[in-house]
C-alpha cells in the first residue's frame, strides 16, 4: 500500500511521517527509463515530496527541484493535496556516462553538483506562491533537506530517504520519514528531557536500514513500534498516495496558444506539433489548426 503514515513521540514533543510508495514509484520512475542510479534520486525526490505535501492543509501542490550544474541538471517531484505524486528529470547523458567510467557508485552529490534546492508551495491562483531555497550539501537529497529546515525554518529534523529498484519480483520501492521537533502545548516533554529525547529519536532513526524501511513484507506501522516503541509513539490514520500527472490536451493547446504565432510554425512539421510531457512521458499530437492564433503584437 502506498501511504503516508503520521506519527508523535513524546506525548506529542516530536512529530513525524513514515512514507511508503511502491506503485507510485514504479509508475512514476518505471516511464522514465532512466539508469539505475538516477532512478534512485527520483525516488527519492518523491518520497520527500509526499512526506512534505502529506501536511498540506489546503488544496494545492508542493514542489521539490534541484538545479544544478552536474549531470543530473534538474530533478523535480510534487505532491498535490489530494496525494497525487509525479517526477521528472533531466540529464546530460554524456556527463552521466563520464562519471560513470571514473568507477564507483555516484551519490547525490556526484550526479546534481553544485546547485541549489526549492520547496516551493502553491496555493493556486488567487494566492502568492510560497518559496524557500537552500545551497546544495551533504552528500544526500535529504542532506539538502534537512539544512533547508535548519537554515530557513530553524526547525530541528531527522529525515531519511531511499529507493530501490526493481528485485525479487517487485517493482522500484521509495521510502522516507521525517521526524520534527516542534512546539506543542499538549507535550509530555520539557527542558533537558525532551532535549534527551530527541537525541535518543535522531539515534534510533539513524539505526534503520533504507532495506527495514523499503521492505514490502514489513507494515509501515511495525517499522515505527520497532523503532520508536518505548519513545511514547502514537500513530494516526494513514493518508494514500498514487500517481498521476495534471498534464491534458486542453491544458497544452492553451500553453502552445501562448507562444508567438512565429513559434509555431519554426516548431510544426509537416502541419503538426509533437509534445511529450517531461512527467509522465504521454505523447501528444496537435495539428496546427488546434492551437488558437495569438494575435501579433501581444
Amino acid at each position: 500500500m502506498d501511504l503516508v503514515l503520521p506519527f508523535t513521540l513524546g506525548g506529542g514533543a516530536f512529530r513525524g511521517r513514515l512514507v511508503r510508495l511502491h506503485a507510485a514509484a514504479q509508475d512514476t520512475i518505471g516511464r522514465h527509463r532512466q539508469p539505475e542510479a538516477v532512478g534512485r534520486l527520483m525516488g527519492e525526490a518523491l518520497a520527500l515530496a509526499a512526506v512534505l505535501g502529506s501536511s498540506l492543509k489546503f488544496d494545492g501542490v508542493i514542489t521539490v527541484q534541484t538545479s544544478s550544474d552536474g549531470p543530473v541538471s534538474r530533478l523535480v517531484a510534487d505532491m498535490t493535496s489530494a496525494g497525487v505524486v509525479r517526477a521528472s528529470v533531466a540529464v546530460d547523458a554524456d556527463a552521466f556516462a563520464d562519471r560513470i567510467a571514473r568507477g564507483g557508485a555516484p551519490d547525490f552529490a556526484d550526479l546534481v553538483g553544485a546547485g541549489h534546492l526549492a520547496l516551493t508551495v502553491d496555493q493556486g491562483e488567487n494566492t502568492d506562491r510560497y518559496q524557500g531555497i537552500v545551497a546544495i550539501e551533504g552528500h544526500t537529497l535529504a542532506d539538502t533537506a534537512i539544512a533547508y529546515f535548519r537554515q530557513s525554518e530553524q526547525i530541528d529534523t531527522a529525515l531519511l530517504l531511499a529507493a530501490h529498484p526493481p528485485e525479487g519480483g517487485f517493482g522500484w520501492r521509495a521510502g522516507g520519514i521525517l521526524l520534527q521537533r516542534l512546539p506543542s502545548a499538549d507535550a509530555t516533554l520539557a527542558g533537558e528531557a525532551e532535549a534527551d529525547a530527541w537525541q535518543t529519536a535522531e539515534i534510533l532513526l539513524r539505526s534503520l536500514t533504507d532495506r527495514e524501511l523499503l521492505d514490502p513484507t514489513l507494515a509501515a506501522g511495525e517499522v515505527l513500534r520497532r523503532l520508536f516503541h518505548q519513545s511514547g509513539l502514537s500513530v494516526y490514520e494513514p493518508s494514500d498516495v498514487r500517481f498521476g500527472c495534471r498534464c491534458s490536451r486542453a491544458r497544452l493547446v492553451s500553453v502552445l496558444a501562448g507562444l508567438p504565432p512565429e513559434d509555431i510554425v519554426h516548431a510544426a512539421t509537416d502541419g503538426t506539433i509533437e509534445v511529450t510531457c517531461d512527467f509522465c512521458k504521454t505523447h501528444y499530437v496537435f495539428e496546427i489548426n488546434e492551437i488558437p492564433s495569438r494575435p501579433r503584437g501581444e
